[in-house]
């Protein structure tokens, strides 16, 4: 397997777009790595994370799944041995292979973390910078579980997602989307980016974005009520003014907040139903729990579900613009 071949499946890999075959490939020419090592300066530290976490995790599922067939205690011991030998060899490869461009590559802190949401509904996450993604049912996001010690704030998508970024002058937050990347300081904006799909959509509701091409190319500089849709098989680019709403309304489906505080859930809140929420107990702001905001559900009754679940009360102020969370 040539250099470059190998350098294409793990970029297949990172955008979710590699075949069960060439998934199989990879690890079965697991031995090849360490000769191929030299090719991978092209790879940031984060996408070999992301290749390897995942990468290991299949080993682990083969292991599991195997087992499950096997009866011979002798084959039991053969697929653990295989396992764990393929596990530490891909993590010496991947070792090496960062240690070796820690000289001229920011140090990747913490480990990758992968969401996908549940079938049927969207999924809020909340990012270690504070930054909050919507992602649509079937989505996949990776990202690190700290930005610490990283020149960029850099995630992977593949589907469709809501960013609201926090701003941060210093250290841009970066989003890959197989052949495009979306580049902010700070803002709110769309992006459609299914690995089966022949398109990639970016629609900006607040601030300003830069698409690029993997090889840094402009694509355009897109502000509010904006858009681009780029064609991955001709390449072709529409750049276009919009309503932004009319691309959001999906994130208005079922919402599944798993593990949330009462705070972030506030946020939330007051961006789907135009309303103010005020917590007065910093202990109820850092209280967490797990529902389902259900399309069209009343807010009074998320906020009793929300006051149920947290030992608090709400109230509205005189004209019902403003709520007021209030521990019992």
């Amino acid at each position: 397997m040539n250099r470059s071949y190998i350098l294409e499946l793990y970029h297949k890999y990172l955008a979710g777009k590699a075949s069960k075959e060439e998934r199989e490939l990879l690890l079965s020419h697991y031995e090849l790595f360490d000769s191929e090592s030299d090719g991978l300066d092209s790879l940031s530290d984060l996408e070999k994370k992301v290749i390897r976490d995942e990468i290991e995790e299949e080993i682990r599922q083969k292991i599991s799944a195997a087992e499950k067939t096997v009866n011979s205690l002798s084959k039991k011991r053969y697929l653990w041995m295989t396992g764990i030998t393929v596990a530490a060899s891909l993590l010496i490869f991947f070792s090496i292979s960062i240690v070796q461009n820690t000289s001229n590559k920011p140090h990747v802190s913490g480990s990758v973390l992968s969401r996908l949401t549940q079938e049927k509904e969207n999924r809020l996450i909340r990012l270690p910078d504070g930054s909050s993604v919507i992602i649509s049912a079937g989505s996949k996001l990776n990202y690190p579980s700290s930005f610490d010690g990283l020149a960029k704030r850099e995630v992977y998508l593949d589907g469709e997602a809501y960013f609201d970024v926090k701003h941060n002058s210093v250290k841009p937050f970066v989003i890959y989307t197989g052949k495009l990347k979306t580049t902010v300081l700070g803002t709110a904006f769309n992006i459609s980016a299914w690995s089966d799909s022949d398109d990639i959509t970016v629609t900006v509701a607040r601030g300003k974005v830069k698409v690029e091409d993997l090889d840094n190319k402009t694509i355009g500089v897109i502000t509010p009520n904006h858009q681009i849709k780029y064609d991955k098989i001709n390449t072709n680019i529409v750049e276009k003014e919009v309503s932004s709403p009319e691309y959001l309304k999906w994130k208005e489906e079922d919402l599944l907040l798993s593990d949330v505080s009462v705070a972030e859930a506030a946020e939330l809140l007051e961006d789907r139903y135009k309303v103010k929420i005020h917590i007065s107990d910093n202990q109820i702001k850092s209280k967490r729990f797990t529902t389902i905001v259900r399309k069209e559900e009343a807010l009074d009754k998320i906020l009793n579900s929300i006051s149920e679940f947290n030992d608090a009360v709400y109230s509205y102020d005189n004209d019902k613009s403003s709520i007021i969370i209030n521990s019992k």
